[in-house]
């Protein structure tokens, strides 16, 4: 069995292990070895039928404290060895805590893949992606005002440099202002020709003082 979970361990295509049965030695060497896996999701195995080979509670807490340390195990599921008041008793809280800690799993992953999604959406490629995705499918906002729609959604100052894009487009000829390069250019024009003027009126004073140092 060590050798099958150190493959698991080097491979990193398998997501799905089942191990058939286990004693209580493997057990506890089936959490030393997977403590350290980045990989599997999903863990299936049965107790060993042999009496003297059954889990005992040193096994069992030994893989519950490597479990805590996992971070993509997903689903764990294990059969006992037999179905009797006294096993299922044994192993009833074995059950509860390995899903308790597995569902803390999911919980930290989901919470880890929506940050990822959150910084993703910030960057500068997605943010004009969905902006060209605003212009270009006009039937999700046909029925209301364009400047409301984007009154809703951006400044006042893109507002407009988007709503000029626009007209421009319906009345351009050309399919240069079409495409996403195109349609990025006109907008960056437009930004940097219609400034605030609190803006021009800075980038005016930093000129003038470049010219008196030169002097």
């Amino acid at each position: 069995m060590l050798r099958v979970l150190e493959a698991c361990n080097v491979n990193k295509n398998i997501k799905k292990l089942t191990l058939g049965y286990v004693s209580a030695k493997c057990l506890k060497l089936m959490g030393d070895t997977l403590n350290s896996n980045s990989n599997i999701e999903k863990l299936k195995f049965q107790e060993c039928l042999d009496p003297t080979k059954r889990w005992d509670k040193a096994s069992k807490d030994s893989f519950i404290d490597n479990l805590k340390t996992c971070k993509n195990l997903t689903k764990v599921k294990f059969e006992a060895s037999e179905k009797t008041p006294e096993n299922d008793e044994g192993h009833k809280m074995f059950k509860k805590e390995i899903e308790f800690i597995v569902k803390k799993i999911k919980k930290e992953n989901k919470n880890l893949s929506e940050r990822e999604d959150r910084l993703q959406s910030c960057t500068n490629d997605e943010m004009f992606e969905n902006i060209l995705k605003l212009i270009e499918e006009k039937d999700e906002h046909q029925k209301m005002p364009v400047r409301k729609f984007f009154n809703n959604t951006f400044g006042s100052l893109l507002n407009d440099a988007i709503f000029a894009l626009m007209k421009k487009q319906q009345k351009s000829k050309s399919n240069t202002i079409f495409t996403m390069q195109g349609s990025i250019r006109f907008v960056a024009h437009y930004l940097q020709d219609h400034l605030p003027e609190n803006e021009t009126h800075a980038d005016s004073e930093d000129e003038e003082g470049e010219e008196t140092d030169e002097l």
